[in-house]
């Protein structure tokens, strides 16, 4: 290859790149440019794969139609109610910091920086409806382009150092028996955080698939769910994150119980007067217990990179909304 036909070369490439680079730049166009191309707001920091940049230089597929509003009602929120057969989502009365935790997947509220402290007050509805069926964890990102119009959201993901709990197997091979590999398909209607892993109460058959809410303190039963999605339902209660290096794939029926720490025997002692909740024993078995005997699972500390997602740029919503 010549020096000057080399030299053409390197300068088309260069032309290539830049153009792309600017028309994917969120803020980079103008007035009348469709939602498409501004909903492109997540720039991929270090620790994502391939296909997951691959995936974001796409962008999340948007929504048909969608109302976003606050909530002044006050009181506590609802779990987002998802339909994966109609394609619709409906949130009400959640925090503006719970949905990005949603809409990005991201397993603990610790694991966001730079959250403004008014996105964790403010609380916010929404109503929105994909142009067809789409599965949950789809539904899920369909969020991010609308976070980004209404509240002009720009955020990027970095990969930090930090301690974890590791879930792995307590003997290699062998689950425990509230631990029960299922064949059921449910991918598609199981999202990747807390919210979006209950159970749809629309008319889609496959909604017996997701985490079931909590009849009393201490147990995770689920039918479906992974074991990453397992790691996102006891993160809360260790407060730090929790990742899966069980090895195992494919989707598992769960029936977890335990005592929460704090109604235990022993706590309880030290608290006259006090009572467990309903159905809570004092005398049963804690977490760490529990996971081995009844999953054949247990904790292991370590030291991983995590994935966290850092808020680059966040507004509130007008005053008038």
């Amino acid at each position: 290859m010549t020096t000057e036909f080399a030299v053409v070369v390197r300068i088309k490439l260069t032309l290539a790149l830049s153009l792309s680079f600017a028309i994917l730049t969120p803020g980079s166009t103008g007035a009348g440019v469709p939602a498409s191309a501004n909903a492109i707001v997540e720039s991929q920091g270090n620790g994502n794969s391939a296909a997951a940049r691959a995936n974001a230089d796409a962008g999340p597929p948007q929504f048909e139609v969608a109302t976003v509003k606050v909530n002044r009602a006050g009181g506590r929120g609802a779990p987002p109610r998802v339909v994966p057969a109609t394609g619709q989502v409906t949130i009400t009365n959640a925090t503006l910091a719970s949905v990005i935790q949603d809409a990005y997947g991201v397993q603990l509220p610790s694991n966001i920086i730079n959250m403004p402290d008014w996105a964790r007050t403010l609380r916010i509805d929404i109503v929105a409806k994909a142009a067809a069926p789409a599965p949950v964890p789809i539904l899920q990102r369909m969020l991010q382009p609308l976070l980004a119009e209404y509240f002009k959201l720009m955020v990027h993901r970095e990969t930090r150092e930090m301690d974890v709990f590791a879930l792995v197997l307590t003997t290699p091979g062998r689950l425990g028996p509230k631990l029960k590999k299922i064949d059921s398909a449910c991918d598609d209607v199981v999202g990747t955080t807390m919210g979006f892993a209950r159970p749809s109460d629309g008319p889609d058959q496959r909604q017996v698939c997701g985490v079931f809410p909590n009849t009393t303190a201490g147990e995770i039963v689920a039918h479906g769910i992974d074991l990453a999605g397992l790691a996102t339902e006891l993160a809360p209660s260790q407060r730090r994150p929790v990742i899966d290096r069980t090895g195992l794939t494919g989707r598992f029926d769960v029936d977890l119980k335990w005592t929460p720490e704090a109604f235990s025997a022993a706590a309880l002692a030290q608290r006259p007067g006090s009572t467990p909740p309903p159905g809570v024993d004092p005398s049963g078995p804690q977490l760490p217990t529990a996971l081995q005997d009844q999953l054949g699972l247990k904790f292991e500390s370590a030291r991983a990179p995590v994935e966290v997602l850092v808020i680059d740029r966040a507004e509130p919503l007008p005053a008038t909304n």
